[in-house]
């Protein structure tokens, strides 16, 4: 094979060097817009989202997030949705010392795996 005239070989780097660049602005991109597993934006509650995330991630057993709420003496509602566990949540925030408390909806699939939870205020309990 013939080598290329230098004006083809200058486009040829001139081209993955624009296609590096754009790839690189691509993951950088996605990367920053990518949000983390939060299920809040109220600052009071980062706290027990955040327990929550590290301790019950997608596909938990049901057993195990029931477990964990029993365990920890929080409050279980009922729920009128099918594969569902309402709880109300009492934590002290490790970072600011303050309390925190929440109602969360734990959703499971068909299989009895945890899905998601949603986050709503509940008023706290005055520290003893």
């Amino acid at each position: 094979m013939p080598p290329l005239p230098s004006q083809a070989r200058i486009s040829i780097v001139i081209f993955r060097a624009l296609l590096a660049l754009w790839l690189a602005a691509w993951c950088i991109t996605l990367g920053a817009c990518r949000k983390e597993n939060v299920h809040t934006s109220d600052p009071q509650l980062k706290g027990i989202d955040t327990l929550l995330s590290a301790q019950l991630p997608p596909g938990t057993p049901s057993s195990r997030v029931v477990n964990f709420v029993h365990t920890r003496g929080y409050e279980q509602r009922d729920s009128l949705e099918p594969h569902t566990l309402v709880v109300v949540v009492h934590h002290v925030n490790p970072q600011t010392i303050q309390p925190e408390a929440a109602r969360v909806t734990f959703h499971f699939d068909a299989n009895d795996r945890l899905t998601t939870y949603d986050l709503a205020p509940a008023s706290t309990l005055p520290i003893r």
